[in-house]
């Protein structure tokens, strides 16, 4: 019987890593969150069925940096979820925290995405996502389309903020609407 050898098995073990982490890059793990009773935070629907979705919500999850070859499969799958909603939806919440890059071309189907959504009426927010990250954005122009309001430090505070803009009817894009000026006196 012959045996590779140290140095051909470590060349064999590295290719085989490089295979997986392509892999992982191009198909990356996706879920749509939901809120489990009594557990803190958003967890994954396909692991925790029991999950309840939030009203005029939809809360996904995207598990790899952003390029070209991985753009359209965040988009196919957002897109999937709001067709497949069945209920009203104003925002799409995306908890972006494991999103740690972002190329020209993936960001081109993230604008897409926003318009296809915008058709809509419904808004993508990110949560978490990271400072170097929003700083990508900007440097690549979207400040118009992605200000200040489509961000959030937690899944969390993004819920608070969305669910209490939908019951306060006087709250739009999470800024307190000014009151109408008192009538003249006299």
């Amino acid at each position: 019987m012959t045996t590779l050898g140290v140095l051909p098995g470590i060349l064999v073990a590295i290719g085989l890593a490089l295979l997986e982490f392509v892999r992982r890059a191009f198909t990356p793990y996706r879920a749509e969150l939901g809120h489990l009773d009594e557990v803190p935070g958003y967890h994954d629907l396909s692991r925790h069925p029991e999950g309840t979705r939030l009203p005029g919500l939809i809360l996904a999850r995207f598990d790899a940096p952003l390029f070209f070859a991985n753009g359209s499969v965040l988009t196919d799958f957002l897109r999937s979820l709001v067709k497949a909603a069945g209920r009203p939806v104003t925002h799409v919440v995306l908890a972006a925290e494991p999103i740690t890059g972002i190329d020209t071309t993936a960001l081109e189907e993230l604008i897409e995405l926003d318009e296809w959504l915008a058709q809509r009426g419904i808004q993508l927010v990110f949560a978490e996502l990271k400072g170097p990250m929003k700083d990508r954005l900007v440097r690549f122009g979207t400040r118009a389309r992605f200000g200040v309001d489509h961000f959030y430090p937690t899944v969390s505070a993004a819920v608070r903020t969305l669910r209490a803009d939908r019951d306060d009817p006087d709250r739009h894009d999470g800024v307190q609407e000014p009151p109408p000026p008192a009538p003249p006196a006299g």
